[in-house]
């Protein structure tokens, strides 16, 4: 299994948040997080950890998710790491240029050494979707048929395809719903790009254009995106060999996205065993007494989900199979319904156990809450964590070397 430290991340402490000092836009509030998102990134770089992910939203001025370009977060903690990878859960697709994009993705890819991990999604929160999609005529979606669902899946499948495109080729054109690259009677008639570029015609047209620089050493980048509980996304993520992370926790619901997965990757030739390629998300915190985690999570996820996330739709995630009526999604019902991996390493490795029994993810996505949980209780809880419970469920002999060998 692979584990993942994922970030909004938040800003500022709960008292801060919940006083309304705003402090998403507070230089102090945010220069902390910044400086313990890098302290804990670098420990996890030390211990073996696979990757570290930062998400994309906007105008989170009340500090919950302070996390607007994952792209620089993900360099910013590369400068000051050797081995982790860096990803994005995700870059939200349908609100981006595509071939700016790819680019900015070949560019951390580079300055990383090839660690770059392209997070992509569809986007679902209406305050900064609905602001920022009005140039391409797009909003936030719930994958609710929709005609707003429909043009953000159009865009976001064309988008996908012209990064992919990019990133292929030397160069490339692309003639689509959306976007026609390159336009119509582009005249540009350089002598350089006729005499060492690519992608001119004769007469000084330009029929193709190409991205530079490339991913690193032109390589295949893993793809990941989060967090869907459509099972057309789980057949077009086994299709694109992407990897899908899921929220839910009913095992039957589980099941059946982790199904549609391996069915979609058998018809396109991908042979694999069931829970291979995907990711399971849940919160995860280590402390030396299951009571001394709890009361450290319910001042993290056991705040902000309440509070944000439910109100957001992410209740239906906890969801069980048929189930109806309202769903709590407060602190007691997320440890009851299982997004709740706290507690002594023994207790998180009896929960990781149930999960690979049961349905052997990959991955293993875990939240983080800087700020919400103190920096020294955060540190501890990430090398218990590498220590204590990851060698249990790694094959990687590097992986248990690096935990044993780390130094504060």
């Amino acid at each position: 299994m692979k584990f993942v430290l994922f970030y909004l991340p938040t800003v500022g402490t709960r008292k801060q948040i919940e006083s309304g000092m705003l402090p998403g836009q507070n230089t102090q509030a945010y220069q902390s997080m910044l400086y313990q998102i890098s302290e804990q990134v670098k420990a996890a770089d030390q211990l073996g950890y696979y990757a570290a992910a930062f998400t994309e939203h906007h105008f989170h001025i009340e500090g919950l998710e302070v996390s607007n370009n994952p792209i620089m977060l993900s360099l910013y903690l590369g400068m000051q790491t050797k081995n982790i990878k860096l990803a994005q859960l995700a870059n939200v697709l349908p609100f981006h240029n595509p071939i700016r994009l790819a680019e900015d993705i070949a560019m951390l890819d580079q300055m990383t050494n090839g660690r770059a991990i392209a997070g992509i999604a569809r986007g679902y929160q209406k305050r900064w979707a609905d602001v920022l999609g009005q140039v391409y005529g797009v909003g936030a979606t719930f994958s609710d048929k929709t005609e707003t669902d429909a043009r953000n899946r159009t865009l976001f499948n064309e988008h996908y395809e012209i990064i992919r495109k990019a990133w292929a080729s030397e160069t490339f054109s692309h003639k689509g719903e959306i976007w026609n690259i390159p336009p119509e009677n582009l005249k540009f008639d350089h002598s350089a790009v006729g005499d060492y570029g690519r992608g001119m015609d004769a007469a000084g047209y330009i029929k193709e254009i190409g991205i530079a620089p490339k991913l690193y050493q032109n390589r295949d980048i893993e793809v990941w995106q989060p967090f869907s509980h459509s099972a057309d996304t789980w057949r077009f993520c086994a299709k694109e060999k992407i990897v899908p992370f899921m929220l839910n926790t009913d095992d039957t619901a589980m099941q059946k996205l982790i199904s549609a997965y391996q069915d979609e990757a058998v018809k396109v030739g991908r042979e694999i065993a069931s829970g291979d390629g995907i990711g399971v998300f849940r919160d995860v915190l280590v402390a030396n007494s299951d009571e001394r985690a709890h009361e450290l999570a319910a001042d993290g996820n056991g705040f902000v989900w309440p509070h944000w996330f439910g109100e957001l739709g992410f209740n239906e995630a906890l969801r069980r199979e048929g189930e109806t009526g309202k769903i709590k999604g407060d602190f007691k019902d997320l440890c009851d319904r299982g997004f709740e991996f706290i507690g002594t390493p023994d207790t998180v490795n009896r929960k990781i156990e149930q999960l690979v029994k049961k349905h052997n993810p990959e991955y293993l996505l875990m939240w983080q809450y800087p700020g919400l949980v103190p920096h020294e209780d955060m540190m501890r809880h990430i090398e218990m964590f590498a220590t204590q419970v990851m060698p249990n469920w790694t094959d990687s002999k590097e992986t248990s070397a690096s935990a044993l060998s780390y130094t504060p």
